[in-house]
């Protein structure tokens, strides 16, 4: 992906200012952006795809952001990424469901593993929200945000050894939870 390759549609309708600064976001984070997405999504195409729909999403809010706060920015950038590539890979999916025909004898065959999936995803998330900080932050740098440990570290101004416990820990913590609420690992 090349800069002078970026979105389109900025052409005429935005400032001058607003396109300097979309495409410094672009020039600066989208390398980034890209391999967040493409980790979500596995398809090189589907991650430009997320990447182009996340700028255009950025877009509509470059007046608020603050290029100031490098760490923010990253944080919220990466965020966006991940939510489009999430959000093209629902729709890939889709469109592959529309192309096969659920089998006639049961037309509700994966609906049990689909309401595990989802009940399994809700009780983690709960866990993870009431948990202390200290694992809750480092868990959620590194398993939703996609950040290394040392970029975690840095984030929460923590020893890298420190951050590693605390989500080798955090993770044995929902583990146990989940056993206790009667699910298996």
């Amino acid at each position: 992906m090349k800069g002078g390759d970026m979105i389109l549609f900025t052409a005429g309708t935005m400032p001058y200012s607003d396109k300097e600064k979309l495409k410094i976001l672009y020039d600066t984070y989208s390398t980034r952006m890209f391999s967040a997405a493409k980790r979500i999504t596995k398809n090189t195409a589907d991650a430009e795809d997320a990447v182009q729909n996340a700028f255009v999403s950025i877009s509509g809010h470059l007046p608020k952001i603050d290029m100031l706060d490098e760490d923010a920015l990253k944080g919220y950038l990466l965020t966006i990424a991940k939510n489009e590539a999430v959000n093209v890979l629902r729709q890939s999916e889709k469109a592959e469901s529309l192309d096969e025909a659920p089998p006639a004898s049961d037309p509700f065959a994966d609906v049990d593993a689909r309401v595990w999936s989802r009940e399994v995803y809700e009780k983690i998330i709960s866990i993870l929200r009431a948990m202390d900080d200290r694992y809750r932050a480092p868990l959620y740098l590194t398993c939703v945000m996609g950040y290394t440990v040392k970029e975690t570290a840095s984030q929460l101004h923590r020893n890298e050894q420190t951050v590693k416990g605390q989500i080798v820990r955090g993770k044995k913590m929902i583990i146990s939870q989940m056993k206790e609420a009667g699910y298996e690992f």
